[in-house]
């Protein structure tokens, strides 16, 4: 029993330094980084959508990397063939009289994947990838369903499919994805100075984990028991989801009850709490028009209002950096004020280590701030 319990917690703390070393390489990317993580975890698929060179394949191949096992990794263009994605056809089969593909070293045989420019996948593609995201089977051509060994198929976009031709055809495909989040552009000052003069921003992985890690991570997370606070958020959330005419599908629903078990497992919890519902913000919703930031507000208010205040303050933050010139001394102590009282107002917040990173940030600017201002002196 002990050796047990050993292993579980050697594989539950590989998760945590995973994720702890990504979110030190990766630029504001923890909540990019939280989402692939517990998908991991849950055996379920993320997509990520958002502009070039915003760190998406970054992420997700540092993700392919940490996983021990068969990778397959391809870029979709609208020349895309079946057999640079499954295989081609067996010349050995044909002389046979049987049509079946060779997949050595494609996505039947990969435990984990990566698909970039998801959505310019061909239908010819389609029908048989969505049988493998869904079902974990391949339709080897013969007639006959092989079960596939894939845990993660993670995918990125530069658009979301309705802004693309064919996006009503893509809608089978975008719904595989359980987990969905758009990834925008480095916002603060201190984060756009780090992109610029730290020249290696490639995450360093100390640990990796192996597909029977993965079925073991999966398998404590579903065990982990919900508190009864959780469960009333839970319907919480959703009902005021259904005011806002946000009403996920019963099978989205069902599956965002392990995507919190994923993402409380990943904060090294023993029951999922109301803060653990976070996840869900990247899980309850289909439109990806307005649905996002209605169902990221009503999750933040109801699971975890003191995340929601620490964000609030960050924002203030950032307003403050933004229109201060450090060379200006009135300019400067002005800021310097003013951010002082936002820490002093983060230090009334009893919270996890967001609030802790929060704190830390505005230090570090009041003290680059005053640097600043002695040396333009």
């Amino acid at each position: 029993m002990k050796l047990i319990e050993s292993s579980i917690r050697t594989v539950q703390e590989k998760f945590l330094a995973t994720r702890r070393e990504l979110s030190a390489a990766l630029i504001e990317r923890d909540e990019e980084i939280d989402v692939v993580l517990t998908a991991l975890v849950c055996q379920e698929h993320p997509l990520l959508v958002g502009p070039p060179g915003t760190a998406k394949s970054l992420l997700l191949d540092s993700l392919m990397a940490w996983m021990n096992g068969r990778r397959f990794t391809i870029l979709f263009t609208k020349f895309t063939t079946p057999e640079e994605c499954f295989g081609p056809i067996s010349v050995a089969g044909l002389k046979d009289d049987k049509y079946r593909r060779v997949t050595t070293g494609k996505l039947p045989e990969a435990e984990g994947a990566f698909g970039d420019e998801i959505f310019k996948a061909s239908s010819a593609i389609l029908n048989t990838l969505l049988r493998i995201l869904n079902e974990r089977m391949f339709d080897d051509g013969n007639g006959a369903l092989v079960p596939v060994p894939l845990k993660i198929f993670v995918a990125a976009s530069n658009e979301w499919p309705q802004s693309q031709e064919g996006g009503k055809e893509l809608g089978a495909l975008f719904d595989r994805f359980l987990f969905r989040k758009t990834v925008r552009p480095i916002l603060t000052a201190s984060g756009r100075n780090r992109l610029l003069w730290e020249r290696n921003h490639k995450p360093e992985l100390s640990t990796s984990i192996t597909p029977s890690e993965i079925d073991e991570a999966q398998s404590v997370a579903k065990g982990l028991p919900w508190t009864n606070e959780a469960k009333e958020a839970f319907d919480t959330v959703l009902r005021e989801l259904a005011k806002e005419g946000v009403q996920p599908g019963d099978r989205r629903q069902y599956k965002s009850v392990a995507a919190a078990q994923g993402f409380a497992y990943l904060a090294g919890a023993n029951h999922v709490e109301p803060e653990h519902l976070e996840i869900l913000a990247h899980t309850l919703w289909d439109d990806p028009s307005e649905q996002p930031e209605k169902v990221a507000g009503i999750v933040a208010r109801i699971a975890n209002p003191i995340g929601m205040k620490v964000n609030s303050l960050l924002l203030e933050v950032e307003q403050i950096l933004g229109v201060t010139d450090v060379r200006q001394l009135a300019q400067a102590a002005g800021a310097t004020a003013k951010l002082q009282e936002i820490h002093r107002k983060l230090n009334t917040l009893n919270g996890d280590c967001r609030v802790a990173r929060a704190k830390e940030y505005v230090q570090q600017e009041v003290k680059r701030i005053k640097l600043a201002s002695i040396e333009a002196i």
